[in-house]
């Protein structure tokens, strides 16, 4: 019995998606990804763990006088209030009369992290300095000068500093991420997680579709498309490049799915292995369905993107030209990324639907707006259906550029021209 014979799409996405996972470059970035995952989580970790241990050496210089001219001792303030709310700091007082340069100097033999100079009016709203070498660490600066309102405030309104610290002591808060379920989760993590599936999906999309953009146009100056087109027709020839670099990118972003679902449950294992503790961050979970939506979205959203850049690499005639032709479907996917901020303080807004209902960013933006619960099932169905229509008519315009203008050599075609090609049976 003689067996059915492939499709040629099958064929050539066969082709593509084997071409490319075999070679070792997909092997080093696929397994650089989880590393690139796990050194996110450990090495700053590592770092903050490392630098908590480690007091902040500082001198205090206090020339701060009264009305009387007599000291205020402003810089003992500081210090005391330093030391009742245990931070890291190491102060030592010095004269008032120590020059700066001195200071400076010993900055620069790293025999201090940094000083504080409270001038004479310093009780009076003169600016207290802080120079040094770690001033670049907002912790450090933040709670310099904190301490430093305190110890003035205590000082010129004459409160204790007991009275002052019970007076400001935060009040217990909670905010927590609900759209009329009980519970919640942390909206701070929530919107990470969304970021984080808004970057991915951006990163695949015109990661794949470029690749998509660049082998066609690799194939088209080097007279290899002429070879093909002679066995597979036009349309079979582009609906295998896009189906196999779409399933190179699936089966890429599954392992690192997996790997950072590993990753992100093992974690505290993980930093405790390298003597890291502490890490009971909580992580909310993304549903069975959120993960299907984004599933979705990325198939039709490459389809709908790729069948762009498969046209741009059949209307050029070098990958130089296509790195040119490239640039407004860039822009049109950098209008999402924009949004993003917009979608996340309200997710349910006028303008937040109507951008998650538009073909060109619905694909980024509806996934990270379903796990905010700013859309419904209904809203999903909505914008998949206007994503797929408009998919469905670029494909057939693609195809329509992509036959003719893979046998095309000279200069890049006029928009009259392309019309000319749409139209062309």
């Amino acid at each position: 019995m003689i067996g059915r014979r492939l499709p040629d799409w099958f064929i050539v996405a066969r082709r593509e998606f084997l071409e490319r996972v075999r070679t070792v470059w997909f092997l080093i970035v696929t397994i650089l990804g989880p590393l690139g995952m796990a050194a996110m989580i450990i090495v700053p970790a590592w770092i903050a763990h490392k630098g908590a241990k480690q007091e902040a050496r500082v001198h205090v210089v206090d020339r701060s006088v009264d009305a009387k001219g007599q000291p205020t001792k402003l810089g003992e303030e500081i210090i005391s209030f330093a030391d009742r709310l245990k931070l890291k700091f190491k102060f030592k007082n010095v004269a008032a009369n120590t020059s700066r340069k001195e200071l400076l100097d010993l900055i620069r033999r790293e025999k201090i992290d940094g000083f504080l100079e409270i001038p004479k009016d310093g009780m009076d709203g003169g600016t207290i300095l802080y120079r040094g070498s770690n001033a670049t660490n907002l912790q450090v600066t933040a709670l310099l000068h904190q301490v430093v309102n305190f110890a003035v405030r205590s000082k010129k309104n004459n409160i204790s500093p007991e009275k002052l610290l019970a007076l400001i002591a935060p009040v217990p808060f909670d905010s927590k991420h609900t759209t009329g379920e009980e519970g919640g989760s942390a909206g701070g993590a929530k919107l990470i997680i969304g970021y984080v599936m808004l970057l991915l999906l951006y990163v695949s999309i015109i990661l794949y579709g470029n690749t998509v953009c660049r082998s066609v146009a690799e194939e088209k100056s080097s007279r290899v498309v002429e070879l093909m087109v002679s066995a597979v027709k036009p349309r079979s020839l582009m609906w295998g490049k896009i189906i196999g670099v779409g399933g190179v990118g699936l089966f890429q972003l599954s392992i690192w799915g997996a790997m950072g679902f590993l990753l992100l449950t093992y974690r505290v294992q993980l930093l405790g292995a390298f003597g890291v503790g502490g890490a009971t961050f909580s992580i909310p979970g993304v549903s069975l369905g959120t993960f299907a939506i984004m599933i979705a979205y990325f198939i039709v959203g490459y389809f709908f993107y790729a069948a762009l850049y498969a046209a741009i690499g059949a209307m050029v005639n070098s990958e130089q030209e296509a790195q040119q032709a490239q640039m407004p479907v860039a822009l049109i996917l950098m209008v999402p990324l924009a949004c993003a901020p917009l979608l996340a303080n309200n997710p349910r807004s006028g303008a937040t639907e109507l951008l998650t209902m538009i073909p060109f960013s619905s694909p980024l933006l509806m996934p990270i707006r379903y796990l905010l619960g700013g859309a419904t099932v209904t809203d999903v169905l909505v914008s998949m259906f206007l994503l797929v229509a408009a998919t469905a008519v670029v494909v057939w315009v693609a195809a329509r550029i992509y036959r003719v203008g893979i046998l095309m050599y000279g200069k890049r075609p006029s928009l009259r021209e392309l019309a000319r090609w749409i139209r062309y049976t």
